[in-house]
């Protein structure tokens, strides 16, 4: 379906938040600001920051340089270090449970791109709907003008009949309302697009909306692929980092200790350079508190991983059921309306002996009235369709492309 505009819409909000005049701004560079917003920007920092030296313990826990002399003379004077090493396997696993962390991370920042992505979509196609709904709505108060106009100039003609007067009258100020709401609404919805892009020239004129054809292709091929679901891999993460927590908080334990002495004014015949080591028996912890902790942090990450698979695999199922549903209903209504054959009804009407213009005017409302309900369906559909596709994690695989584009080019 072809979008169309037929107005200009308000500049001042546009100088209001300094936006740029002439970069011309495609429906494609809407979508890819999804990946430029500031809410991505936190995990881009913290991607940064863990670099492996600010995350990475050192191999040695203390270095302790000690001085006894217990006569208190220059001769009973000892010099002693001590050197406490890290516990290797707690440096090995605080490095993968960093490791760890950073995928979690960015799993967290792909789950923000998907979800802004969709925002993205949902406002394309509120603006679109809103300008096709106003375009429809603009011929029906056209169509209601030339009624008003037909009675006021026939008032003394057989055709002239006051009650259809007054009602379309009145029936022109509902028209003339439904227009500005609507008109309010694609008016909003261009100045958010507008806002996103940090651009008043908006060029969309030539996006042609994916046909019906179109969603049921893509529906297929992605009911037939394997996309791994984003959310479903963050929480699986988790549970890993949970796990790893644990691990490298059962290794927070000393080794023991290497130990250096030298005492320069031994007097009888000892070594001056002595050597001492211990070793730590981790049987009484201390952190049992906290051993326990990160073990909850497990179970609650695995249960929730088992609530969400379940809710994946429903949600799935569901909106599977809805487009086909929905594909369904629109096909059937416009092969219904197509049946009705309402332009050789017209022609009849024009050629036949009792000729009513007033009949005529009502039939193309009729008409429009249709158009509404096939943009209605289509709207819903529409909508589906994205639920869909974020269901199934379709709109973040590589390589992008606009799934709402007739043409499904990729988005660069």
């Amino acid at each position: 379906m072809k979008v169309t505009f037929q107005w200009i819409f308000v500049v001042s909000f546009s100088l209001l938040f300094g936006l740029n005049a002439y970069a011309q701004s495609t429906i494609n560079d809407f979508l890819l600001t999804a990946f430029e917003d500031r809410n991505t920007q936190e995990y881009s920092r913290k991607l940064d920051f863990l670099s492996k030296k600010n995350y990475q313990l050192p191999f040695g826990e203390e270095l302790e340089l000690r001085y006894s002399n217990d006569e208190r003379t220059l001769d009973d004077a000892r010099y002693q270090v001590r050197f406490r090493p890290t516990n290797p396997w707690k440096i090995r696993r605080n490095n993968a449970l960093f490791n760890a962390l950073k995928e979690e991370i960015s799993l967290a920042q792909s789950i923000e791109f998907k979800e802004n992505l969709s925002n993205r979509y949902s406002l394309m196609l509120d603006y679109i709907f809103a300008v096709q709904k106003t375009e429809i709505i603009s011929k029906k108060l056209e169509l209601t003008k030339r009624k008003i106009q037909f009675f006021e100039q026939f008032t003394q003609s057989d055709l002239f009949d006051a009650q259809d007067y007054v009602e379309a009258k009145l029936e022109s100020i509902e028209v003339l309302d439904d227009y500005d709401d609507q008109l309010v609404t694609a008016n909003q919805a261009m100045k958010e697009i507008q806002f996103i892009l940090q651009s008043n020239k908006v060029e969309w004129r030539d996006f042609t909306l994916a046909s019906v054809d179109i969603v049921e292709q893509i529906f297929g091929e992605v009911v037939q692929s394997s996309f791994s679901s984003v959310e479903l891999d963050y929480l699986t993460q988790q549970v890993e980092v949970a796990r790893l927590e644990t691990y490298t908080e059962k290794a927070d334990f000393d080794l023991g200790f290497v130990q250096a002495e030298y005492a320069p004014n031994l007097d009888n015949g000892k070594n001056e350079l002595g050597f001492s080591f211990g070793f730590t028996i981790p049987i009484f912890k201390n952190n049992k508190d906290q051993l326990a902790e990160r073990i909850l942090d497990e179970i609650e990450n695995e249960n929730e991983l088992e609530v969400e698979q379940f809710k994946d695999s429903l949600n799935k199922a569901l909106e599977f059921s809805f487009l086909s549903d929905y594909i369904i209903h629109h096909r059937l209504l416009v092969d219904e309306i197509a049946k009705l054959d309402l332009e050789k009804l017209s022609v009849d009407l024009a050629q036949s002996e009792d000729f009513d213009p007033i009949t005529l005017l009502e039939l193309e409302e009729g008409k429009l009235k249709l158009d509404e309900l096939v943009l209605r369906s289509h709207q819903r559909l529409m909508e589906h369709y994205l639920d869909f596709l974020f269901a199934f994690d379709a709109l973040t695989d590589l390589p992008l492309r606009n799934y709402f584009a007739n043409d499904l080019k990729q988005i660069e």
